[in-house]
């Protein structure tokens, strides 16, 4: 398979186009190849994944040196991921071949990018990556966004180049970071809609290319046009070549994310109706139903709300942060979910209460959407409005107690 042909890579990766530096020169025999890992199907595979491959043509060695390590059996994991203090780690094999084979194996689109570098800067990106691999330095303070395993291998890349990817960074992408997570996760409607919802206000800014370069496959688009100038004065590619090690293709990723609004509040309005025909039917099993139904509803929302509360108020997800999504899903839809069966089997204490909170929940998410027209709300969650909104107003309308049992 890919590591029948690794050898020959190894030849095409090699072939000097000028004439080797002179023997013993620190750096001399390495090439430094970056490999980028098209994005899998996992949640966290979705951003893809990269890694810089250093091969020694004097001692045949070749490393492959990755960030973003983790183990879900590391300890406390699930309670340090709820706070955002995620311990992630970056390490060092020396087999480039099986993670080629791994990820090809995954349907994964792989290229490699032998990048232009003098000598003297290989030998130091090589020594710089060896000192980060030791035990003592080898963890760091991960975050999904800003330092992952594609960023620290674009700081790593940017020092050997002088500050060139930094320099031709500063522009804007065109870009938000809530845009870039869309179009990733639109694969899946349930991992999107969760991500939407537990994402705040600041995902909406705009990126620069370098904020961009979160994504591996950002890091590689960017990098073909970046120049660097050498002792000559001339200007030249970073990248000295590239080539394709697997075809993969099988998570293809949109140019654009889609909208989704007209969707979700088709799917509103259809639940919204019939939280409104079940309250009004007649009979006991359309009354049943619509306990059912409008408890789930409510319970869900409540939790979410829960959830949204501890990721704003508690945690160090600063992506999580100012979420207008709290509009949507709060803690008075999980009061409502606690009164709502009682009210609906005639409880007298619980009736007033009930109508008062699922009028509450209602008018809370219609006042997030007029709030939109104030510069301070311009979080992009239409989507979840055109949701939310129409199941919790059908909630009210269907919502009528029995009298007293």
């Amino acid at each position: 398979m890919i590591g029948g042909v690794l050898p020959l890579l190894y030849l095409l990766f090699q072939a000097p186009a000028t004439p080797p530096p002179a023997a013993g020169e620190p750096g001399a025999a390495l090439t430094v190849t970056l490999l980028t890992y098209e994005t899998g199907g996992l949640l966290w595979e979705r951003f893809g994944h990269n890694a810089i491959w250093i091969h020694d043509a004097v001692t045949g060695i070749d490393r492959h040196y990755d960030y973003g390590r983790f183990s879900f059996k590391q300890a406390s994991f699930f309670f340090r991921f709820a706070q955002g203090k995620m311990w992630y780690s970056m390490g060092v094999d020396n087999n480039p071949s099986g993670y080629i084979e791994f990820y090809g194996s995954e349907g994964r689109k792989i290229w490699a990018q032998e990048l232009d570098l003098a000598p003297a800067d290989r030998f130091a990106m090589r020594e710089a990556l060896e000192r980060n691999a030791l035990e003592e330095n080898a963890g760091y303070a991960y975050d999904y966004y800003r330092d992952n395993c594609s960023t620290r291998i674009r700081d790593v890349i940017d020092r050997a180049l002088g500050g060139a990817i930094r320099r031709y960074g500063v522009k804007p992408s065109g870009f938000t970071w809530r845009e870039e997570t869309q179009r990733l996760d639109q694969h899946n409607p349930f991992i999107y809609t969760g991500l939407m919802i537990g994402l705040g206000h600041p995902v909406d800014e705009e990126m620069s290319r370098w904020e961009q370069m979160f994504l591996p496959g950002r890091l590689r688009e960017h990098l073909d046009s970046v120049t660097v100038t050498g002792p000559d004065g001339v200007a030249r590619p970073a990248v000295k070549s590239e080539r394709i090690l697997n075809q993969g293709g099988r998570w293809p990723v949109p140019a654009r994310p889609a909208d989704w609004t007209l969707g979700y509040l088709a799917l509103g309005v259809v639940l919204g109706g019939l939280l409104v025909l079940l309250g009004r039917g007649r009979g006991r099993t359309p009354r049943a139903a619509f306990l059912a139904l409008a408890t789930l509803w409510a319970l869900l929302c409540g939790i979410l709300g829960l959830i949204l509360t501890w990721l704003w108020g508690f945690s160090s997800h600063i992506a999580a942060h100012r979420n207008e999504n709290l509009f949507l899903f709060n803690l008075l839809a999980l009061a409502l979910a606690i009164v709502l069966p009682a009210a609906l089997r005639g409880k007298v204490w619980a009736r007033q209460p009930a109508r008062r909170l699922a009028l509450a929940v209602a008018a809370l998410a219609a006042l997030g959407l007029v709030l939109k027209l104030l510069p301070a709300f311009q979080q992009k969650n239409l989507e979840l409005i055109a949701l939310a909104l129409p199941v919790h107003a059908g909630l009210v309308l269907g919502l009528r107690t029995p009298g007293p049992s």
